[in-house]
């Protein structure tokens, strides 16, 4: 069994998965191997380099997530950019690891899952769904300012539309028990 999980930024999508996880599932999250790309990938590096130039080069080798952000989160071309670089090589990893290891039930964290129709490349979809409110408030606690939460829920499909397309959905507007009472549920009726 293969989930896609999903929902906006802040929604929880990570807090359900590692519940996920916690019950057997083996878990991949996007996210960190788009991190990984950036930091340790020489070819990203490069790519990413000749597209967004050297204001975006880190400390070290890898490539400040921050600045390449406030580029991308400005600018919808720049983004389109960015994701035909990532988004492949992020595809091409998680299914690898899942190819060799097809007997293990898996979670995969794609925060993009119905934007970029990846829906047909797991067995079940799960959307993790909290309010507006809720998603600012959470990251805002990240250290993010209220600005850059709108630019990036902005950017994405809106979490109603995302729940509309699932199979499941997880309210994550409660507490962490409401949330692992419902991933109980679901785990039984798959």
């Amino acid at each position: 069994m293969v989930i896609g999980i999903t929902g906006g930024i802040g929604s929880g999508k990570s807090t359900a998965s590692k519940l996920i996880e916690a019950k057997g599932y083996r878990r991949l999250d996007c996210d960190e191997i788009a991190h990984e790309l950036l930091a340790s990938d020489g070819k990203t590096r490069e790519e990413v380099l000749a597209e967004f130039g050297k204001g975006v080069l880190g400390e070290g080798e890898g490539i400040d997530r921050k600045a390449l952000g406030a580029i991308v989160f400005e600018d919808e071309k720049r983004l389109r950019a960015l994701e035909a670089i990532l988004h492949p090589k992020i595809r091409q990893a998680w299914e690898s690891k899942i190819s060799q290891a097809p007997e293990e039930d898996w979670i995969v964290e794609i925060p993009l899952l119905f934007e970029k129709n990846l829906e047909n490349r797991v067995d079940f979809t799960v959307c993790v769904f909290t309010d507006l409110s809720t998603q600012v408030e959470r990251l805002g606690r990240k250290g993010m300012a209220r600005t850059q939460v709108l630019a990036r829920i902005n950017r994405q499909m809106p979490i109603p539309k995302k729940a509309e397309k699932a199979d499941c959905v997880l309210l994550n507007d409660g507490s962490l028990e409401f949330l692992e009472d419902q991933v109980k549920q679901l785990l039984t009726l798959i």
